[in-house]
């Protein structure tokens, strides 16, 4: 305070001045935040130069939707649910597909930045496989949850009211889903050395995966029940009926909101984990 009585400003303190832990700590905070925005943004560069190959992510299982959903569409019965179309029932499995699908094209650019060089100097770059592995995560995820919007504006065609659905909790469901397939499929794509012998591999894993979700048909009971209950798309499927509702009853969605909630969670953790340990081992 100056003789006046006028507090004066206090002098900046300059970087040499903190303690050398404050100033490691917020340079390492400003690696790992560089990093991940650095993969978020070339993902919204490639959709923004090529948005005519997103758009067929949409387009692909809106024509599978329609061809079989209307194929279907008379010959489908669920007990419990007598009066619900095949269309409607199908719906939710078609919004997962379009997440599948986009989170497998999306991390094919993992095998195309290696091989141009773009791989190997994020490698080299302050920052830590974690966060790579988070802005890819992000990157994919923003594309995935564009794609589904663009998609549950058809919500109406499949006899879903716009007003009726759970919005947050239909969103919840999509960037869940998208965050745990698109931390699996780095895993993948940061092992395999082409984009063919990748996108074969987690096509052959991952589209059963997705056909025995109940995305197609329900649950009767036999061995493929057992393989349902212990596979996450069944509860994004679930999850996903529950917030698009309409007409669907309970007896078509996974019965507790809160396990499928639980369990996409978990699937997130595990796979996110399991993307930067093979990061961290393959980098070394």
């Amino acid at each position: 305070m100056s003789r006046e009585g006028v507090i004066e400003p206090a002098e900046p303190v300059a970087a040499e001045q903190l303690p050398t832990s404050v100033v490691q700590r917020s340079s390492r905070l400003g690696y790992e935040l560089g990093l991940m925005g650095a993969m978020w943004r070339r993902d919204m560069l490639r959709l923004k130069r090529e948005p005519s190959r997103w758009l067929g992510v949409v387009l692909q299982p809106l024509l599978f939707w329609a061809i079989i959903g209307g194929g279907m569409s008379e010959s489908f019965e669920m007990k419990g649910a007598e009066g619900v179309d095949y269309l409607t029932y199908f719906y939710p499995g078609i919004l997962v597909m379009i997440i599948l699908f986009t989170t497998i094209f999306a991390t094919i650019s993992l095998i195309e930045d290696r091989q141009s060089g773009f791989l190997q100097a994020v490698v080299i770059a302050p920052g830590s496989r974690v966060s790579l592995v988070l802005g890819k995560v992000f990157g994919v995820t923003t594309l995935a949850t564009l794609q589904s919007l663009l998609f549950l504006v058809l919500a109406p065609l499949a006899g879903y009211s716009l007003g009726q659905i759970d919005w947050p909790l239909t969103l919840l469901m999509v960037v869940l889903t998208s965050m745990g397939l698109t931390a699996l499929n780095f895993a993948g794509a940061w092992i395999m050395r082409s984009a063919q012998a990748y996108h074969a591999v987690m096509s052959i894993v991952l589209l059963p995966l997705w056909i025995v979700s109940g995305a197609m048909f329900p649950a009767r009971g036999d061995i493929l029940s057992v393989v349902m209950a212990v596979n996450p798309m069944r509860y994004s499927v679930g999850g996903l009926r529950h917030g698009l509702g309409g007409e669907v009853t309970s007896s078509m969605a996974v019965s507790d909101l809160g396990v499928a909630l639980g369990i996409l969670l978990g699937f997130v953790v595990l796979t996110t984990a399991l993307a930067a340990r093979v990061a961290r081992r393959r980098a070394a």
